[in-house]
């Protein structure tokens, strides 16, 4: 069980103010954190390692780390699972525990974690992103979609910039579903967005390459999203 916050602790992080996704076969946790309040004695306090790798890095780098792993700990507790330990592997990759998937996302003040057992779930990815703004779209815009996902985003109810943060989420959640099988980074033009469904707040990707010989040119991956004023939430995972 989880021991009860100090009141450092109470003001860095609380739980999350963000829309919860509903899910029978996984674990969502989020929680909300305040830079300001961060400091590194937190660690100690919540009897989380303090890793090397980030002894020279900045606050905000640190607290984000914090904030996530804490979110995981919380969702790992939900499975049964008691552990502060989760270790860093390749590519700054949680290493989970045995029979476990699970994926972190944050922003500057959200962290998340889904989890789940893999005799239930064979991938799991969530992402959550702030609305990007027109100015941010216009600079990336050309490397995260194509011409025709852009015809298709201008035909969302959403507005353009809002339908494009969502799909960046989106493949973003993918990546994070499928890089344990993949094992290695692949880029936003590896997959597509066919299906952008803001009646039941859902989505298809379609690989545009062949990733491993499971994972080939034309499967699809349906996943489902949520938002408010401020970020939009997107969460993918395929059940056994």
């Amino acid at each position: 069980m989880l021991a009860a916050k100090s009141a450092a602790v109470s003001a860095f992080i609380t739980p999350s103010s963000f829309p919860a996704l509903h899910c029978d076969d996984i674990i969502l946790v989020g929680v909300d954190y305040r830079l300001t309040d961060y400091q590194q004695r937190l660690f100690s306090e919540l009897a989380i390692p303090f890793p090397a790798s980030l002894s020279q890095a900045v606050n905000k780098r640190q607290g984000e780390y914090l904030a996530g792993r804490y979110a995981a700990i919380l969702a790992l507790a939900e499975l049964g699972i008691n552990t502060r330990n989760i270790p860093t592997g390749e590519h700054r990759s949680p290493v989970w525990p045995e029979g476990v998937l699970a994926s972190i996302t944050h922003t500057s003040t959200a962290a998340f974690c889904v989890a789940a057992s893999k005799q239930r779930v064979n991938y799991l990815g969530i992402d959550h992103e702030n609305w990007l703004k027109a100015d941010n779209v216009a600079e990336i815009k050309n490397s995260i979609i194509n011409e025709k996902e852009e015809v298709l985003l201008k035909q969302s109810q959403m507005s353009f910039e809002q339908a494009f943060t969502l799909v960046f989420s989106a493949k973003e959640s993918l990546f994070k579903a499928l890089y344990p099988s993949v094992g290695y980074y692949f880029d936003f033009s590896a997959a597509e967005i066919i299906d952008l469904n803001t009646g039941n707040n859902s989505f298809c990707l379609r690989l545009t390459e062949t990733l491993t010989p499971a994972l080939t040119v034309g499967a699809n991956f349906n996943g489902q999203f949520i938002f408010d004023a401020s970020a939009v939430q997107t969460l993918i995972y395929g059940t056994c």
